[in-house]
């Protein structure tokens, strides 16, 4: 017998977290470059990033020589130093004031992300932002945001049809067709529109004001 689903007022919103809202990317790569040699890596520079942002995360770490096995190690190492480093963490300018325009509106958001619930909950708590979100599905492994967006739907019993997956990678858009969800790709962060735009997101956006555009229309169809 199927899960019966309960029809939410609005959509519910599903943020990633690192380069959505959080700008992690430069001490991410900091970090990267600290931790590489010991994985005999090669450290990559900023501007070199910024042409890495058109791959999309496979070829990306086909392009770096990391194999899926050696990225969720690296990926948790990062993780692991990164926790120290928030207080260096900036929001991505604008998505403070996106997210406090959709929560007034009374869509219910949520967020899923790879990193761990305590760097997420006192990044938000210092953006007086942590009362716009109604849950946190933290540590979620590097491939496994399908599975862990099912897990968020059963729990708050909403259909997929019902639900946007928001993110930063081709992995994220990924994710969210794979889990059936609608996925807004954002063009901020690790990936650019060029590599977005191959997964075929529901909607692209380049700026975060044009958040609440994408939810009002999602919304009325």
């Amino acid at each position: 017998m199927a899960r019966k689903t309960t029809p939410p007022a609005k959509p519910l919103l599903i943020f990633d977290f690192d380069g959505t809202l959080a700008n992690t990317l430069e001490t991410g790569i900091a970090i990267y470059n600290e931790i590489a040699p010991g994985y005999k890596l090669i450290p990559i520079t900023i501007s070199e990033a910024q042409e890495l942002r058109k791959l999309n995360t496979r070829a990306l770490l086909d392009h770096l020589g990391i194999s899926r096995i050696m990225a969720v190690k690296v990926g948790a190492h990062i993780k692991k130093l990164l926790h120290d480093r928030m207080e260096q963490v900036e929001i991505i300018n604008g998505t403070d004031v996106a997210i406090r325009k959709l929560y007034d509106a009374g869509y219910r958001l949520g967020i899923l992300s790879s990193n761990s619930a305590g760097n997420i909950r006192t990044f938000m708590k210092r953006y007086e932002l942590l009362d716009c979100f109604s849950f946190f599905e933290a540590g979620v492994s590097l491939f496994g945001k399908p599975q862990r967006i099912k897990k968020v739907l059963r729990k708050e019993k909403i259909g997929a049809e019902h639900a946007m997956y928001i993110g930063d990678e081709t992995r994220d858009m990924e994710a969210a067709r794979d889990s059936h969800v609608a996925g807004i790709a954002v063009c901020w962060g690790a990936n650019g529109r060029e590599a977005m735009l191959t997964e075929d997101p529901a909607y692209c956006i380049d700026q975060p004001k044009e958040l609440l555009t994408c939810a009002d229309e999602f919304a009325a169809k």
